[in-house]
C-alpha cells in the first residue's frame, strides 16, 4: 500500500514538474513574440529639410549672390509595438528654411523669403533585427503638412495644406533598457539624417 502511494505521489510530482516546465516554456516562447514594452516615444533632430527652390526668372539676368539656410528639424515620434517586428504610430516635425539674394556689385538685398512647415504623419516601422543591444529597422510615414511662406517682395505671404511623407530605409536603435539612442537615413519631412533619444515603457 505504501509503495502504491509513493508511486502515485511520484507520478503527481513528475506531472506537476512537467506542467510547470511546459508553462515556463510557453511563457518564454510568448516573450520572444511579444516585447516587454508596448510604447516608444522618441525625440530627434533631422538635417537638410526638403524645402525651398532656387531663385529663377527676373533674377537670371542680374549678378547676385544667393545665401540659403536650412534649419535643423526637431521632431517627436510615438510608436505602439504590435509585436517584436511591427509598430504603428504618429510623428510631428517642424521644418524651416530661408533664402536671401544680394547684388554682388553693391551688397544690397535684392530679395528674401522664408518657408516653414508643420508636418503631422502616421508612421509604420518594421524591425529587421530585434536582438541584443542593436535593432535595425525600416520605416515609412504619410500625412499632411501646413506650409506657410513669407515673401518680402514681388509676392505676398501664402499658406497651404500639402501632403507630407518620409521614407527611411535604414535605421538603428541602440540600448538594452528603457532609454535608447537612434539614428536613421531617409528622405522626407524629418530630413535626410535624423538622430536622437527614445524612451520605452
Amino acid at each position: 500500500m505504501k509503495s502504491q502511494k509513493m508511486k502515485k505521489l511520484n507520478l503527481m510530482f513528475v506531472s506537476l514538474l512537467l506542467a510547470g516546465m511546459g508553462m515556463a516554456f510557453a511563457l518564454c516562447a510568448r516573450a520572444q513574440e511579444t516585447p516587454s514594452y508596448k510604447h516608444v516615444i522618441n525625440v530627434g533632430i533631422g538635417l537638410w529639410a526638403p524645402l525651398g527652390n532656387q531663385y529663377t526668372g527676373y533674377y537670371d539676368a542680374m549678378q547676385y549672390e544667393e545665401k540659403r539656410h536650412n534649419s535643423p528639424i526637431p521632431s517627436v515620434t510615438y510608436q505602439y509595438m504590435m509585436n517584436r517586428h511591427w509598430s504603428l504610430g504618429a510623428s510631428a516635425s517642424l521644418l524651416h528654411y530661408s533664402q536671401k539674394m544680394k547684388y554682388n556689385a553693391t551688397g544690397e538685398t535684392a530679395d528674401k523669403k522664408s518657408e516653414t512647415m508643420l508636418a503631422l504623419m502616421f508612421t509604420s516601422r518594421y524591425y529587421w533585427r530585434t536582438k541584443n543591444w542593436v535593432r535595425i529597422y525600416s520605416s515609412a510615414s504619410l500625412g499632411l503638412g501646413y506650409d506657410w511662406q513669407k515673401k518680402y517682395q514681388r509676392q505676398g505671404d501664402s499658406q497651404k495644406i500639402v501632403f507630407s511623407g518620409q521614407i527611411s530605409p535604414v535605421g538603428i536603435e541602440v540600448g538594452k533598457y528603457r532609454l535608447i539612442g537612434f539614428g536613421e537615413l531617409g528622405l522626407g519631412m524629418t530630413g535626410w539624417f535624423r538622430a536622437g533619444i527614445g524612451y520605452r515603457f
